[in-house]
């Protein structure tokens, strides 16, 4: 009897301290994922969900409309960029510096430590938007690449004069300077020969710097990012900022689970004439399987969910040229008139591609990792 009370009680305690935590995550977790398939099977138009509009199923019409978008090709290209660039860029170089910092290859281990790992404690937003400034037409990018294209101009012009004997324009000169300016001299000029003649003439008796800063000003086309609209070259900025910014993570988890690796190990084969390259090879890479593969995930994780970073540098990806699936989710949920159905299947098929991203890596490290000790 005792012991029926007992177990009894057992049970209640369990009920009582289990219960609060499971209605919450049914509250939190379980019913938006029930309530995000049921949307994205349903052709729901916004509006009071119960009491409203009537609604109801509209089988996969949202998935086919979102494989029929060219935009979802284009947001999934982007998204596995950026997969890429995680997983075989912030991965690898992470473990390279963790791996230079845990041996003190360099010197001042804890100093390197801090300033890979700064980016990551950046608010993301400020990241954006520092990344945005530096890649504008106005930022410090362009403006050296002015001042290269401005210094390289002028010291031509001041050849061109030299040989020429200051101010004796002919029009063999002239030509000579129209070629420098290439395309930009159509822009200014009807008749380029003769006009331009006359305008360096009208310079004459004033200081031949003058001259040749205006003519630089004229003819040297300042530099732009526009190129990096481009779909093929949009997304090179962005993957960078992803690597600078997130690689310090990845160094902090692989240099902790490096330091809880036995020296002795690594003594008894540096004894038996080991190379460093065979150390981190065959001793530290076969230590830090599990960490490799939950890094990955991590990663994958991350790269699919991204939304912030990418926000902050495009301002949303107007041009769509470098827009992922969490912008075309957000897209199509808050901009214009919402599609709520489509936004939810967007969602889905993320978390889909993610599970077949990360059961991949983990059939990868079944295979061919080792096993953490």
């Amino acid at each position: 009897m005792n012991r029926l009370r007992t177990r009894g009680e057992e049970t209640r305690a369990y009920w009582a301290l289990v219960l609060p935590a499971f209605s919450i995550y049914l509250l939190v977790m379980a019913f938006p994922i029930v309530l995000s398939v049921v949307l994205s099977l349903s052709d729901y138009d916004g509006g009071k969900m119960f009491g409203g509009e009537p609604w109801g199923f509209a089988g996969f019409r949202s998935y086919a409309r979102v494989f029929a978008d060219p935009y979802f090709w284009n947001a999934l290209k982007n998204n596995a960029f950026i997969v890429l660039i995680s997983v075989f860029g912030q991965l690898p170089l992470g473990f390279v510096f963790a791996y230079i910092i845990y041996r003190k290859i360099v010197k001042w281990p804890g100093f390197w430590q801090g300033v890979l790992y700064v980016p990551n404690i950046i608010s993301v937003i400020v990241v954006g938007l520092l990344w945005q400034t530096i890649f504008s037409p106005n930022g410090p990018i362009a403006e050296v690449m002015n001042s290269m294209a401005r210094s390289g101009f002028q010291s031509k012009l001041e050849a061109l004069f030299s040989g020429s004997g200051g101010f004796a324009v002919t029009d063999d000169l002239v030509r000579r300077i129209l070629d420098l300016a290439g395309p930009a001299a159509s822009e200014w000029f009807t008749d380029p020969v003769p006009e331009l003649k006359d305008l360096i003439l009208s310079y004459e008796g004033a200081p031949r710097a003058e001259l040749i800063g205006d003519l630089c000003n004229l003819f040297v086309a300042r530099w732009s990012p526009e190129f990096l609209s481009k779909p093929n070259l949009a997304m090179m900025p962005i993957m960078f900022v992803i690597l600078w910014m997130y690689t310090g993570m990845y160094l902090i988890l692989f240099l902790a689970n490096m330091q809880k690796i036995d020296t002795q190990i690594i003594e008894a084969a540096r004894i038996d004439g080991a190379s460093e390259w065979q150390v981190m090879r065959f001793v530290i890479l076969p230590a830090l399987s599990g960490t490799i593969v939950n890094s990955a995930i991590l990663a994958i994780s991350g790269s699919l969910s991204s939304f912030s970073l990418i926000f902050a540098m495009t301002g949303g990806g107007p041009s769509r040229v470098t827009e992922i699936l969490s912008i075309y989710m957000y897209n199509n949920a808050f901009l214009g008139r919402p599609n709520l159905p489509l936004a939810n299947a967007i969602s889905l098929i993320m978390v889909v591609i993610s599970f077949l991203l990360i059961g991949l890596t983990k059939a990868v490290e079944k295979r061919y990792g080792g096993k953490e000790d």
